[in-house]
């Protein structure tokens, strides 16, 4: 589960056949992006974390890759897209029918949607969860992406205005899941991974 996560093979072996624009929503650091640049002709990566954008354009800026700060609920593109993708992103947005109705009004016919989030029966976890999930990240991200973008990336994820954020998430359980995507993007593949749930849905 966590190798399948980490190196992103679920958003690869799910690609859209057209390889022309990639979008990632809720880019973080920019590793996703930097995956698909490999595939795609241009890749924009979204995300409402300057510190985020920050590092993946330290790390991550490639000739081919783009990366702006904009608000997932409010998706300003005048060019469509052969492939959308999120990963773990979901569970931060208060209206994902309206997230995914942008979505699909976004994608190129052939077009493909592919998302990965979290399924839990608990809807709002506490925030020490939060807190010991940044501490025992903190050791692997300072081998991936070095000391000092690993105290960066900790201090963010430990800050009050993130925790804050997170206490606003609402995960769903793994039947609301199923029940909401099915409405939302009818006819689409459903993924179980371990505590999380893959989505792909072709235009």
């Amino acid at each position: 589960m966590n190798e399948l996560l980490n190196d992103y093979s679920f958003f690869v072996s799910n690609m859209s056949p057209k390889k022309g624009r990639a979008l990632d929503i809720g880019c973080g650091s920019g590793l996703l992006v930097e995956k698909l640049a490999s595939y795609y002709d241009e890749v924009v990566g979204i995300d409402i974390s300057n510190q985020m954008l920050d590092l993946a354009k330290s790390k991550r800026q490639l000739t081919n890759t783009v990366y702006l700060n904009m608000n997932a609920e409010q998706l300003n593109f005048n060019e469509k897209f052969d492939f959308i993708v999120s990963r773990t992103t979901f569970h931060h947005l208060d209206d994902i029918a309206s997230v995914i109705q942008q979505m699909k009004e976004l994608l190129n016919e052939e077009g493909r949607i592919v998302i990965l989030d979290n399924v839990s029966e608990v809807e709002t976890p506490p925030t020490y969860v939060y807190k010991l999930g940044a501490i025992q990240e903190f050791l692997p991200h300072c081998f991936k992406f070095g000391i000092k973008n690993a105290i960066r990336i900790y201090n963010h994820n430990t800050s009050k205005s993130w925790l804050e954020h997170l206490a606003s998430d609402k995960y769903l359980s793994e039947q609301n899941y199923y029940d909401l995507y099915e409405k939302l993007l009818p006819g689409c593949q459903f993924h179980k991974m371990g505590w999380a749930m893959g989505v792909v849905w072709t235009k």
